[in-house]
């Protein structure tokens, strides 16, 4: 019979035997054994992943997605569409695994920035999917290039001249199975960059000038010259576009200067060097831009030759860039994926201190917001459209510039270090500020563009629909900073005239997706609500300590209100043609390129004049540089005529005359139409006359002294070919012309010289040329009515600030009369006419009450 062990003994040899089993237990090995052929649905790799804590499932809308991109996987492009804060991060890497499980290759992620490469590789370790992240300096990971694990990088890590990844033509390129786009609607700038060459003034001053001496004279056959004379010494902040054929003329001359500074790009220079004339060339008064018409992505195998392109990108209204950067396939990303869940829409307050209906003093009420705010210890966040603008706000704010910055402060936000405030300048993307790191986000003023390349389209498209689009999709991503995805929440404040001005406007909601309009209706209807500054901060108060009654309110009207997005097969028509074209000019085939976009348009011919003018000017691009010189300057005086933000041809076109306006009262109130909210048009002309400053450049000064003209019910154009018709021109509804020269930066004795009375007379009898038998006023915006006694100035006018000013004070009058006024149609176009009778702004009384006569003096 066997002798028992004693108890205590026994016990002891258990205990050593389980720290026995436990120390030899390998988890890795008893899954290889286990496994099973890997998953390649998405949604059942999710399922067998490990989840966060705070995490049991998919978003409905992340799964449709999913589910409807497994059917469509064979897709070469494929765009996926959530909410801002929906998911999209983790449905972007569950596609990624699904493409290694499937495929065996490599997979690249790419993000905008590198703060965004550290929060994916974060999302993906919480999830349990492999990744690594892309290091400067070092060779690509061998681990992703056998495709164990995904590589997270920038857009910039593989679109630059010195790719790790290869570049056409070379020999070793790094194949991928596929390439996940995040962010790819925020992406489109990034990208550009990286093709984007820039002499700056302040870095490379000689070459700067050396280059904008080479094409001075192209600037005066097209009657730019003083324009680009100021450009190039600092005094305008406009920008301007070299004529192609100047710089098709000067390529070479070009290459060899920008050459011997190839140093100073090394990452551009190698995408460029081939490839100027394919380029514009953008003269602003700080750099020489030379950039792409098209960014050159096909000189990336492994992005152009992937067998699967995903672009994940918000619910943006317009997906036709993802078309002309990426030179992705139309029919694909006419179909993309989307759901109609509300989940990843954030609960925002937004609010409109303009459009309240009491004497607001918007700086100093959003201070004490700002105040309030903080001292409650909630995160708040100011964006603003320029250094300038954002400096304004160093009073309350910390003021975050330069990228090393922005990035410390979003880092310090997002772990509570700080609550700010913190104000960005021109940081509409890129950063994302969850929770508690920002409840209170102010947008001042109406975004702008970041690049050369922004503002050149700002031009070119400037009072389109294509401009609008742009800044509807700027507004929206501005709004998604400070709330990310369903169970955030944030109080947004609109501050600016030309912010709350377009937001107003009827026209410009079309443009904004299904949710944010709502919410900006929702804003708009409290914000008319509110009775004084108390009730503004009891209302913040509500939207960030999410009273019931609020986000009652707010679930119910985003659900009344948001619709099943729809893609416009326009816009994407629009991209494919330009891409198509751009395509074949690249390949060398010039007369097949002009034929797709001249098709194009006889094809729709309701497609809006910039647009219009736009495409026949890159045609005639094409055309001069294939080296058809007349064809050119056809299509660019066909361009021009749609389009008189293009560049004008060389040969003038002819002149086309502006109507005569309607009764001055149907004018004035016909534009109160064009609003939601009527304190809109007030936001409009107070941020026209805000800039009706000595201060303001003089095409600033002459754009807005046109819109003057027509807040009080004229007709108006700017107008100037080098001394050929006035700056400005003002028509009144008896056809008569006051015919304006805008000496709005008059310096020293302020008077008027000879010199510039003789444009005074030149521009009248411009006038009388062309719109012969009708009668004129020669005037001159001016400091003082003085003048010199050899300007031999009898019978001109001077418009000096005082009596500008004046003007100005007479017309807000009327204008808050008819916004406060409850009558609308015919009795309020009667009840303007009677402001009209009493008001010196009657067309019949205002060139004596405000032009004075100038005085001759010594």
């Amino acid at each position: 019979m066997p002798r028992l062990r004693p108890a205590s003994n026994l016990g002891v040899g258990l205990l050593s035997f389980s720290k026995k089993t436990f120390l030899m237990v390998d988890f890795k090995k008893l899954r290889a054994e286990s496994a099973k052929a890997k998953p390649i649905d998405p949604l059942e790799i999710f399922r067998r992943q490990p989840k966060p804590p705070e995490i049991n499932d998919l978003y409905t809308s992340q799964a449709e997605v999913l589910r409807e991109w497994n059917n469509r996987r064979d897709q070469q492009d494929i765009v996926v569409k959530l909410h801002t804060g929906g998911g999209k991060t983790l449905v972007g890497l569950l596609i990624a695994q699904s493409t290694i499980n499937e495929k065996g290759g490599p997979v690249l992620y790419l993000v905008p920035t590198n703060q965004l490469v550290k929060q994916t590789s974060e999302k993906a370790r919480q999830y349990g999917i492999e990744t690594v992240v892309y290091e400067k300096g070092r060779a690509l990971s061998e681990s992703f290039e056998r495709a164990d694990i995904i590589m997270i990088a920038t857009y910039r890590s593989l679109f630059n001249g010195r790719s790790k990844f290869g570049l056409l033509g070379q020999p070793d390129i790094q194949s991928a199975s596929a390439v996940i786009l995040d962010d790819a609607h925020v992406a489109f700038g990034s990208v550009r960059d990286s093709f984007t060459l820039e002499i700056e003034k302040q870095k490379l001053q000689q070459r700067y000038f050396d280059l904008c001496t080479l094409f001075r004279l192209s600037f005066r056959e097209i009657d730019k010259l003083g324009t680009f004379d100021d450009i190039v010494a600092g005094r305008e902040t406009g920008l301007l576009e070299v004529p192609y054929w100047a710089w098709l003329d000067h390529i070479e001359s070009v290459k060899t200067q920008l050459s011997l500074e190839s140093s100073s790009y090394p990452f551009v220079w190698p995408l460029l060097r081939d490839n100027l004339h394919l380029c514009h060339a953008l003269v602003s008064h700080s750099s020489f831009t030379i950039t792409p018409v098209l960014p050159l992505v096909n000189l990336f195998p492994t992005f152009s030759a992937s067998p699967r392109r995903v672009y994940m990108s918000a619910t943006i209204s317009d997906d036709s860039e993802i078309v002309r950067t990426f030179n992705a396939n139309a029919e694909f990303v006419r179909q993309p994926l989307s759901s109609q869940s509300l989940a990843g829409v954030s609960e925002r307050m937004i609010l409109i201190p303009d459009l309240m209906n009491f004497e607001v003093d918007t700086p100093t009420l959003a201070r004490t917001v700002i105040q309030n705010v903080s001292q409650q210890g909630k995160g708040t966040v100011i964006l603003s459209p320029s250094d300038y603008r954002a400096a304004k706000w160093a009073d309350v704010a910390m003021v975050a510039r330069g990228t090393e910055a922005v990035e410390k402060a979003v880092d310090e936000l997002q772990k509570g270090v700080t609550i700010g405030p913190i104000a960005f300048s021109n940081r509409y993307d890129g950063i994302d500020l969850p929770g508690n790191s920002c409840r209170l986000l102010l947008m001042d003023g109406l975004p702008g563009g970041s690049s050369a390349y922004e503002q050149y389209r700002r031009i070119c498209f400037y009072g389109g629909n294509a401009l609008t689009r742009l800044l509807a999709q700027r507004i929206e991503q501005g709004i998604g900073r400070g709330a990310r995805g369903s169970g955030d929440h944030c109080v947004v404040i609109m501050t600016g005239k030309d912010l709350s001005a377009w937001i107003s406007k009827a026209v410009n909601y079309q443009f904004l997706t299904d949710a944010t309009k709502a919410q900006i209706e929702m804003g708009a209807v409290i914000s008319e609500s509110i009775a004084g500054e108390g009730d503004v901060l009891s209302t913040v108060n509500k939207g960030i300590s999410r009273d019931t009654d609020w986000t009652s309110y707010h679930a119910e009207k985003l659900a009344d209100m948001v619709q099943h997005e729809t893609t416009n097969q326009d816009l994407i028509d629009q991209a494919s043609v330009e891409r198509r074209a751009f395509g074949c000019w690249q390949r060398g085939y010039p007369e097949q390129a002009i034929t797709k976009i001249e098709r194009y348009l006889q094809t729709s011919p309701h497609a809006e004049k910039q647009v219009a003018g736009w495409l026949l000017q890159f045609a005639g691009r094409i055309a001069n540089a294939w080296g058809n010189t007349q064809k050119a300057q056809d299509l660019q005086a066909q361009a021009f005529s749609f389009n008189e933000n293009l560049t004008r041809p060389r040969v003038k076109p002819p002149y086309q005359r502006i109507a005569v306006p309607a009764a001055q009262e149907r004018a004035i109130c016909e534009q109160l139409n064009e609003y939601r909210a009527r304190m809109g048009l007030l936001s409009s002309f107070e941020y026209t006359v805000s800039l009706l400053t000595p201060e303001s450049s003089s095409n600033i000064f002459e754009r807005e002294l046109a819109n003057l003209a027509r807040f009080i019910g004229l007709s108006s154009e700017r107008f100037d070919n080098n001394g050929q018709g006035p700056d400005v021109l003002w028509l009144l509804p008896s056809a008569t012309g006051i015919v304006i020269e805008a000496k709005s930066r008059k310096q020293g004795k302020n008077v008027l010289t000879k010199e510039q009375h003789g444009q005074l007379l030149v521009a009248e009898q411009w006038f009388n040329v062309e719109y012969p038998g009708q009668p004129c006023h020669r005037a001159s915006v001016h400091p003082t009515s003085n003048a010199t006694r050899n300007a031999i100035a009898q019978g001109s006018l001077a418009l000096t600030y005082e009596k500008l000013a004046e003007l100005v004070s007479d017309a807000r009058r009327i204008l808050k009369a008819l916004v406060s006024s409850q009558r609308s149609g015919p009795d309020l176009i009667s009840e303007c006419a009677q402001f009209l009778q009493s008001s010196n702004l009657n067309h019949e009384r205002i060139v004596g009450a405000y032009f004075l006569p100038f005085q001759e003096i010594d």
